[in-house]
């Protein structure tokens, strides 16, 4: 096992920052959490610190060998009122829309960007009250102990909005081999009509460049070149018709998925992998395709077209259209004949 120092950068070996006051000396860390969309830091509170025991554990009834680390911030005039004066009353439980939210990852050597990844055994005390976690993974067996999913812990309504007081902060955790490091942050949760509003704004891929892809696959796949490609204007998430067809600027496929239904699907369950090649897709990488954009906001379609034919050239037509037009032409021969 990789001792505390050896996790250290050499410009990362400092006290522990401002909002965090143990009794005994910590290290922190440059790290980078990684994005994530529904959420826009606002302030750091407590950079990546290191969990180290304190050597007594303070939680009742906690197995042998437990470990504990503990943290105090106090809010300041402007953190108190930024929480306690933004509350989002349209549910039924009036919601923050200002958080204070908990980050813990691995720490290892040589990292800059890291994810969330929580230790074995979690259990988070704010002024002793217990703190909601993530689930547990479900891939863990019984009878083995358990590690929950790696993501971000709002523990917001646990903590005193107010100035005067200190709030305590208590983390255990099971031991292993592994070195883990907390942070704590203020954030502003964003809805998926924002996200999408922000993914609107970013540069679409031209319908000149989906044309070339189609080209290409021409190039490749003969009997496209002679013949027409079916393609299916239904979102493959919701089965219903793409409002905004968007995929991953990774994905070679020309096949998109509405991407409201997308980030409300990883609003829920936050994978961020396509559902068509079961990639990563992440939000960053998310891009609206406008030759598909201009085809399912098009005049000629009716509210129950669902699907599409694409030529070689990059022209489409609705299929009902298709066989219209191949009726004229097997009837046009025979026009022909009686107008000679």
């Amino acid at each position: 096992m990789l001792s505390n120092q050896q996790n250290l950068n050499s410009e990362d070996q400092d006290s522990i920052t401002s909002g965090n006051n143990n009794s005994f000396m910590q290290s922190t860390f440059n790290y980078k959490f990684n994005n994530v969309p529904f959420y826009e830091v606002i302030e750091d509170i407590i950079k990546p610190t290191l969990l180290k025991s304190s050597g007594k554990c303070t939680l009742e009834n906690s197995p042998s060998g437990l470990m504990e680390c503990a943290f105090n911030h106090t809010m300041s005039n402007e953190q108190a009122t930024l929480i306690s004066l933004n509350r989002d009353f349209t549910k039924k439980t009036a919601d923050f829309v200002y958080q204070y939210q908990i980050r813990i990852c691995q720490s290892e050597v040589g990292r800059s960007e890291v994810t969330d990844y929580l230790p074995l055994g979690l259990h988070i005390r704010i002024e002793n009250e217990t703190c909601s976690l993530p689930p547990i993974a479900r891939y863990i067996q019984s009878g083995t102990e358990y590690r929950r999913v790696g993501r971000p812990i709002n523990c917001t309504q646990h903590l005193k909005l107010s100035p005067l007081v200190s709030n305590s902060i208590i983390v255990n955790w099971i031991p292993d081999e592994k070195n883990y490091a907390f942070a704590m942050f203020i954030v502003k949760e964003l809805n998926a009509n924002t996200l999408i509003k922000k993914l609107q704004e970013k540069e679409a891929r031209s319908s000149e460049e989906t044309i070339n892809d189609i080209k290409k696959l021409a190039e490749v796949n003969p009997c496209f070149a002679t013949a027409s490609f079916h393609y299916s204007l239904k979102c493959p998430l919701s089965t219903i018709r793409m409002k905004i067809p968007a995929k991953s600027i990774h994905c070679d496929h020309l096949q998109c998925f509405n991407v409201g239904t997308y980030i409300l699907k990883n609003k829920m369950n936050p994978t961020w992998l396509c559902p068509i090649c079961n990639k990563s897709c992440l939000y960053d990488d998310l891009q609206v395709q406008n030759y598909f954009l201009e085809i399912v906001t098009s005049p000629r379609l009716q509210n129950d077209v669902q699907d599409i034919e694409i030529f070689a050239d990059g022209s489409w037509i609705i299929p009902e259209e298709k066989n219209f037009t191949e009726n004229i032409i097997k009837k046009a021969p025979v026009i022909l004949k009686r107008t000679y």
